[in-house]
């Protein structure tokens, strides 16, 4: 019996002891990281050099035209979108004879298809291309 209560009493000791998290900073919904100096440094250099970096990922084509007016149609549909999402990038290009207007930089086909479906009701014809897209920033 002794030993039973020695027991139970060690274990609530170590118990407590072994909390190694601190949870006083905790916040609901948010991801804190402490890193040193030298860490953010390291980082902030690797996103300010790969800033012109560009590689394979998915965009999605929101307007395709050769038609006369489709200049001015694809500056407008360009200018509608940007006021829409501000955030999300928005590209015009003319590959003769279309005039194109592709937005988003997306690493995988299943954030474009994600993003696609969230504005299916304004953009109908929208679909998702493979392009060379711009390094994302991760911060």
């Amino acid at each position: 019996m002794k030993k039973a209560i020695i027991v139970i009493l060690a274990l609530v000791v170590f118990s407590f002891a072994s909390n190694a998290q601190d949870t006083t900073a905790v916040r609901p919904g948010k991801l804190v990281i402490d890193q040193t100096q030298a860490v953010q440094k390291a980082m902030s250099t690797h996103i300010s050099r790969n800033a012109s970096r560009r590689q394979s990922g998915y965009r999605i084509r929101i307007f395709f035209d050769n038609k006369q007016n489709a200049r001015v149609m694809s500056e407008k549909v360009a200018a509608g979108f940007k006021a829409q999402h501000p955030g999300v990038s928005v590209y015009r290009d003319y590959e003769n004879p279309y005039f194109k207007v592709t937005v988003g930089d997306f690493r995988t086909k299943e954030d474009a298809r994600k993003f696609l479906n969230s504005i299916k009701g304004s953009y109908p014809s929208g679909f998702i291309v493979r392009e060379r897209i711009n390094y994302p920033t991760t911060m």
